[in-house]
């Protein structure tokens, strides 16, 4: 792993929108109503703010980032469609009882866990999720050169862009840069 890599993700973190504030975990537990597994919970709550409400609803492929309040990149990923649809605001119930309760929760599959445990061992820990779609991602590859610049030869496959992207840094991960990917490098 070059610190390379490491500067070239702090780049492209930099140069997207900032989505979502997460500003803290805690409170009651809750749970998804979906099919057994992983994703069902329980999980705590979010205290969270959607930043830019226009680029969490486009339809558009797009790389997103997640980052700790001390700036390291943690997690990437892609959505083919929404911010909205990776990062949801989940129907929540009472992981007791099943009855559905009057708030719906911010639920991330991949990063939830991370998120809670985190917050765990810091309680004033936040994170901020930043997306970034192929014709803003272009003109910034084009300046970091190879391998990273190679991917402007898929121009107008903005879903081949971002998830090649995606891709290469999570092939490039470690302590300091995507930590909480694991999907794609184990």
């Amino acid at each position: 792993m070059s610190i390379d890599a490491v500067e070239q993700a702090n780049r492209i973190f930099q140069k997207a929108t900032p989505v979502l504030h997460i500003h803290g975990v805690g409170g009651k537990h809750w749970r998804r109503n979906v099919a057994k597994g992983s994703r069902v919970g329980p999980w705590l709550q979010a205290k969270y703010a959607v930043l830019d409400h226009e680029t969490w609803v486009a339809k558009i492929p797009c790389m997103y980032l997640v980052a700790g309040s001390d700036g390291r990149i943690r997690y990437v990923g892609i959505s083919r469609n929404r911010m909205k649809d990776r990062w949801r605001i989940s129907p929540a119930y009472d992981p007791d009882t099943m009855i559905r309760l009057s708030e719906n929760q911010l639920f991330h599959s991949q990063c939830w866990k991370y998120i809670e445990r985190e917050a765990e061992k810091n309680p004033n820990a936040t994170f901020e999720v930043r997306c970034i779609n192929a014709d803003q991602l272009l003109p910034l590859l084009e300046t970091f050169g190879p391998p990273l610049s190679a991917f402007t030869a898929l121009r107008g496959d903005g879903e081949g862009i971002v998830a090649g992207v995606e891709r290469w840094l999570c092939n490039n991960k470690c302590e300091m840069l995507v930590s909480w990917n694991i999907a794609m490098t184990v």
